[in-house]
């Protein structure tokens, strides 16, 4: 059996079993059919989507209804301890790519699952989402650049954060 994990939002996993041939993600059973190199249909709900998975070392990007994931071989033994971070906000690339397009400005407000751009990944292309309602504080790509693993894509600053922030000024400027 392989288990792989994955996260659609932030603070949450899924579980993602392969196991010959057959995969059940938490505890759904999907048949996958008609595989072909990188393509696929799946039914799922009862209804037939196609979707497209790359595979990059022991990640898999996986494309399904307009949206992207990116997929975990996880350490059985390891899972249950694993804990991830509240987010900083900050999106990195999940492999090399280029930014296909940036549909927000520094300083914009966005709200939760809002597209903040799209990039491209050996021929998969991805909306990078908002994670949380906040402002866009750091956008250090344009359509056409580069990027390596890793590197920072976007900044989202959560709004209580941004206000917090606001009120230590205003606080430290009225006792200067």
């Amino acid at each position: 059996m392989t288990l792989l994990q994955f996260s659609d939002k932030p603070g949450t996993r899924h579980q993602v079993q392969l196991r010959a041939g057959a995969v059940r993600v938490d505890d759904a059973d999907v048949q996958v059919v008609q595989p072909s190199t990188g393509n696929f249909m799946a039914v799922l709900d009862g209804r037939p989507q196609r979707l497209r998975a790359v595979a990059h070392g022991d990640t898999v990007y996986v494309q399904l209804r307009g949206r992207a994931w990116q997929v975990n071989r996880v350490d059985p033994t390891r899972a249950a301890a694993s804990g991830r971070g509240a987010g900083e906000g900050a999106s990195h690339a999940p492999m090399p790519g280029v930014v296909v397009s940036v549909l927000v400005a520094a300083g914009q407000v966005v709200a939760r699952n809002d597209a903040l751009m799209v990039i491209e990944s050996m021929k998969l292309q991805m909306t990078i989402s908002a994670d949380f309602d906040g402002t866009v504080s750091e956008l250090p790509l344009a359509a056409g650049q580069t990027f390596q693993r890793g590197g920072m894509l976007v900044r989202v600053q959560k709004l209580e954060d941004k206000l917090q922030d606001e009120q230590a000024k205003s606080k430290t400027g009225e006792n200067a």
